[in-house]
């Protein structure tokens, strides 16, 4: 009999582990995500890096980004983008040219401002380490059609978002680095585009 229970458990201890490694892993990711939703608004400076391994490519930029509630203001490479959740406004400040098109959630696959909540559907979830002032967890998405097959968080110990990476198909790593983060309330008539403060704009308009 003793000899059967201990036939049993090592059939079915990796299987356990997992299970307790998924838990841990899922644990962290809702602590980190609840984190972010009682907030009323925040306000980051980042670092975005693009590897390629096979091409040997690596380019990196700065970036900065308001968020509340479901809408944005981003900071990219000269360009000022905003979201109320409803319009885009892209604002180029070299051109003093706006481009102004309905949002569309189902082309925001993975963005600064909803990875904090992208592992709740379609993902399984795995613990990979904890070390000093933060801990490691990676998801997998279940569609095997998405271009990239892991996603890596680096969560640290106060509930904060450090990095996240993006493992793509074509052998090309994404990784976001938060620089620095403010929690701050912000307005609502912030996440809007207004025209009259832009004379002689031009207006690209495709709603």
């Amino acid at each position: 009999m003793r000899k059967f229970i201990l036939i049993f458990y090592l059939l079915f201890k990796p299987f356990i582990s997992n299970s307790q490694e998924d838990k841990v892993a899922l644990d962290l990711l809702n602590s980190m995500s609840e984190n972010y939703k009682k907030m009323k608004g925040f306000t980051s400076s980042f670092t975005y890096t693009m590897e390629n391994l096979t091409e040997d490519i690596k380019d990196s930029f700065s970036g900065k980004i308001s968020v509340k509630d479901d809408k944005y203001i981003l900071f990219i490479e000269g360009q000022k983008i905003i979201n109320d959740s409803k319009t885009v406004w892209t604002y180029l400040e070299d051109l003093n040219e706006v481009t102004i098109s309905d949002f569309d959630p189902s082309e925001q696959d993975i963005s600064i401002n909803n990875v904090f909540e992208i592992y709740k559907d379609g993902y399984r979830h795995k613990f990979i380490e904890s070390t000093e002032g933060f801990s490691t967890v990676e998801i997998y998405p279940e569609d095997e059609n998405k271009s990239y097959f892991k996603i890596l968080f680096k969560i640290l110990d106060n509930n904060l978002l450090s990095s996240f990476t993006v493992y793509d198909k074509s052998n090309s790593i994404y990784i976001y680095s938060i620089d620095d983060f403010l929690e701050e309330e912000l307005v609502s008539e912030l996440f809007t585009f207004d025209l009259e403060k832009y004379p002689d704009i031009e207006v690209i308009d495709f709603r």
